[in-house]
């Protein structure tokens, strides 16, 4: 479990190991939140993905499609859900915009989960990259207590992440975010919500 004690310097560490790279909430919704939030989402055409991505507009419909109930920002975290969907059957792809800033400014963000043993990888880096769907990137690791934090700088003001909770991995991907701040939403909202909610028994 994520610890207040040393959690500045967790976040600290993990801001300046992204430094030299160069290359691409959370708290989980009750049923009513996410139903009210998915109903907003928007209709979907061709994504133009390999795997069929299908949209949907119910989060208990996902949750019966996954089997299990996938990563969702709350309201509260000044994100709205513009889009979501489930790739393959397997993995939910939720993409959140912000309320605040100039339209072409505000920053993006895209949670994915997915369960550990449905994907086809051998190390926690191919993982990262096939979960995401980010490839030619950076993947550092930063240990967090028993966790490790999988992170990596896309561009400038993009950025990824990837760890695993019990039976499950998650992804983010952030734009028009400063490495801090994209940081410290994963280690104090993603990851700690995580380790609440998906712990293995």
């Amino acid at each position: 479990m994520l610890k207040n004690i040393w959690m500045p310097a967790a976040v600290l560490a993990a801001a300046a190991a992204l430094a030299p790279c160069a290359g691409t909430a959370f708290a989980e919704n009750t049923s009513a939140e996410s139903s009210a939030a998915l109903a907003e989402t928007s209709a979907i055409g061709d994504v133009g993905m390999p795997n069929p991505m299908v949209p949907y507009t119910s989060y208990r419909e996902m949750c019966d499609v996954l089997g299990f109930r996938p990563l969702a920002l709350p309201r509260a975290e000044g994100y709205e859900l513009t889009d979501a969907f489930v790739i393959g059957g397997t993995v939910s792809d939720m993409r959140y915009s912000s309320r605040y800033g100039a339209p072409g400014q505000r920053s993006t963000v895209t949670v994915r989960t997915a369960i550990r043993s449905s994907l086809d990888a051998e190390d926690a880096e191919t993982a990262a990259t096939t979960l995401s769907g980010i490839y030619s990137v950076d993947w550092q690791p930063l240990t967090l207590g028993a966790n490790t934090l999988f992170i990596a700088q896309v561009s400038d003001t993009r950025f990824a992440a990837c760890w695993t909770q019990g039976d499950y991995i998650f992804t983010c991907e952030g734009e028009n975010f400063n490495r801090w701040d994209f940081t410290h939403r994963i280690v104090y909202d993603l990851m700690d919500i995580t380790d609440h909610y998906y712990t293995a028994d």
